[in-house]
């Protein structure tokens, strides 16, 4: 029935997830191994996407199991989308009346414009821009809509997040254009025009800086989810040659102009994917085994527009500008990077597998279950899409915090938190105050924070605000299998021993 699936891997999966998210599925598409497509798609943040215009078709051809979870997802990621609409529209209106000059960045509008439905598109977090001059101002006035900075300061790019309907949702602020490495670039300010979203008025970015602005986006993050990719070749291909020319010439004046031309250059790669194009897909570093791509910084290098520029950014990498002027702040960030980071300068890979629960598909053979390879900001992001979209993950366990429950090593399933809300004894996915992700158990959930502790430790970490908790991890996979986590530590006499030492440990340092 699906002689085929032999040969299908996931330079096929990301070839058929691109089809579906253009709306354009072959018959051919309908024997390929679902598992793996969906897999693909959610990784790459097209699932919502690829079901708004492939809907029927995935219906049609895909298992039940996986169709009615690429429903949800989609729901998902629609029900998420209005309550983001709702914290947008009340913190732009706050900010506005207080005289700040909010405007929002992609997300939602983005989605209006290229896709005319604001809710396709999976989003981690509302961006807006707000001047530097003015974000004393706004930031008060977040607070008293009931948002807290989880991260970063003022003037640079700052982080924050407040829980909506029993869901944390965060809310970016930055004052310029482009990232903070590359802030000694001529970015303009934003253009705001009023546009209605889904019923609802916002400043939205407009003009003829938004292709540059998600070109440089774009080649900020390292491996990019192609969803980013679908959304600036679908905006280019909108625009008539004169509002190109406009937006190159934009560009070139910022600085940027090799930025615009490489994003153009990639969206039409995922186009090419897209009609069948197999030599495209190498280009795009895909081969049978995922996806991989070299470090952002070496991008960033290479579409520089001079060397002074390459210098500048460089500079601004290895000594970022917010921890200038403050010896202890930088050797925190570069003892951090160091140990955080610096594998991650080689590159990134993103692997594809069937998820979790899902039957492997007769011939396909065992899919490559290897997980993803990302720095641990990318990691972060992608997960909360991912999970915020309703789907789930696998995240490896570096550590043996979580002994004999979670062994070094093993893949985690990482799903959303459930609508009553994390509870005591849940293992849970989460942020700690300097933004390292960890595996915990839940011990104790008050009001705004939770209590966690490994299951190998016999101290409890410090107090972690809800809004942290990225996900719950309902399963992990050991020896090829899935087994479900139980609200209680498993035992082990090893465990048990090394917990005794500990305590012996710390009684005889008290008693010194």
């Amino acid at each position: 029935m699906r002689e085929s699936l032999v040969l299908f891997d996931a330079r096929d999966a990301l070839a058929v997830a691109l089809r579906l998210a253009f709306g354009h599925p072959r018959p051919e598409d309908g024997r390929g191994d679902w598992s793996l497509v969906f897999d693909a798609a959610s990784r790459e943040l097209l699932a919502p996407l690829a079901w708004s215009r492939s809907g029927l078709f995935i219906r049609r051809h895909a298992d039940a199991g996986i169709a009615t979870t690429w429903r949800r997802v989609a729901i998902a990621a629609h029900i998420r989308g209005g309550h983001q609409l709702e914290l947008v529209r009340d913190a732009t209106m706050a900010l506005n009346a207080v005289g700040v000059d909010a405007v929002v960045l992609k997300g939602l509008p983005l989605g209006h414009h290229l896709y005319g439905d604001p809710f396709v598109r999976c989003m981690s977090d509302i961006d807006l821009h707000v001047p530097a001059a003015q974000r004393a101002r706004a930031a008060a006035t977040l607070r008293g809509l009931g948002w807290r900075s989880v991260d970063g300061a003022a003037p640079w790019h700052e982080t924050w997040s407040t829980i909506s309907g029993g869901s944390d949702y965060h809310l970016e602020l930055h004052s310029w254009l482009v990232s903070d490495h590359l802030a000694h670039l001529r970015a303009p300010s934003p253009l705001s025009a009023r546009e209605e979203i889904a019923g609802v008025e916002l400043p939205v970015h407009a003009g003829d800086f938004v292709a540059p602005y998600l070109a440089v986006h774009l080649a900020t993050h390292q491996l990019p989810p192609l969803l980013w990719l679908v959304d600036f070749a679908t905006l280019w291909s909108a625009m008539s040659e004169a509002a190109r020319g406009r937006a190159r010439d934009a560009a070139h004046d910022a600085g940027l102009g090799r930025y615009v031309a490489w994003a153009a250059e990639r969206g039409a790669l995922v186009e090419r994917v897209a009609s069948g194009d197999w030599e495209a897909l190498g280009v795009l570093g895909v081969d049978a085994r995922g996806r991989r791509d070299t470090h952002s910084i070496w991008r960033h290098v290479a579409l520089a527009a001079s060397t002074r520029d390459r210098a500048r950014l460089l500079g601004a990498f290895v000594v970022p500008r917010r921890v200038r002027g403050n010896v202890r702040a930088l050797v925190r960030y570069t003892l951090a990077r160091l140990r955080r980071r610096l594998g991650s300068l080689i590159g990134a890979s993103r692997a594809y597998a069937a998820p979790s629960g899902a039957k492997p598909q007769a011939g396909a053979g065992a899919p490559d279950g290897r997980p993803w390879t990302l720095d641990r900001d990318e990691m972060v992001s992608l997960t909360r899409d991912v999970v915020g979209a309703g789907a789930a993950l696998h995240v490896r366990a570096p550590g043996g915090s979580m002994l004999p429950t979670i062994p070094r090593g093993a893949l985690v399933r990482i799903g959303p938190v459930p609508s009553s809300g994390v509870r005591a004894g849940d293992v849970v996915l989460a942020l700690t105050g300097d933004g390292e992700p960890v595996l915990r158990r839940a011990i104790a959930v008050r009001y705004d924070c939770i209590l966690m502790r490994g299951d190998a430790s016999i101290n409890v970490d410090p107090p972690v605000p809800l809004e942290r908790v990225i996900g719950v991890a309902t399963h992990v996979r050991t020896n090829g299998e899935d087994r479900a986590l139980g609200r209680r530590p498993a035992r082990s006499l090893t465990v048990s021993a090394l917990k005794v030492r500990r305590r012996l440990a710390r009684m005889v340092r008290r008693a010194r």
